[in-house]
């Protein structure tokens, strides 16, 4: 057996499920599909991966994306989560700097962050595809 054709799962902490049920199934429009038997809340995000919320209170966030969707029109998808209240952050790094658009951009790569209502932080990220020479 391979793990590369098997389905994946995101677990993400959030500290109140029915807050991160609106976030995600809202604002984001991830379709629940149920919880499974740890009572886990999950959401998908296509054939063959999924979201799971698992309520704790005291996680403590790691301060670097734990998710990123790639997008094919970053502008578009922006517009459409700003309209479902997303906030989209600045960065001022040495190595990542933000535009006034809230937009990173290097070569044919671009991408904008925002945080979940727990401080998850989630990426939308269009081009900038890498090949991998193995």
């Amino acid at each position: 057996m391979t793990l590369a054709t098997r389905p994946a799962t995101t677990i993400l902490t959030v500290a109140d499920e029915a807050r991160a049920k609106d976030f995600y199934g809202g604002a984001l429009g991830l379709p629940v599909r149920g919880k499974d038997p740890t009572g886990m809340l999950i959401l998908g995000l296509d054939g063959s991966a999924c979201l799971g919320l698992m309520v704790d209170p005291d996680a403590v966030h790691t301060g670097h994306t734990a998710l990123t969707f790639e997008v094919d029109d970053l502008e578009t998808a922006m517009t459409d989560l700003e309209q479902h209240g997303v906030h989209f952050e600045d960065y001022d790094l040495p190595d990542l700097k933000t535009d006034e658009h809230h937009i990173f951009a290097t070569g044919d790569e671009r991408a904008s962050w925002f945080v979940d209502p727990d401080g998850n932080i989630l990426c939308l990220h269009q081009g900038g595809a890498i090949e991998y020479n193995m």
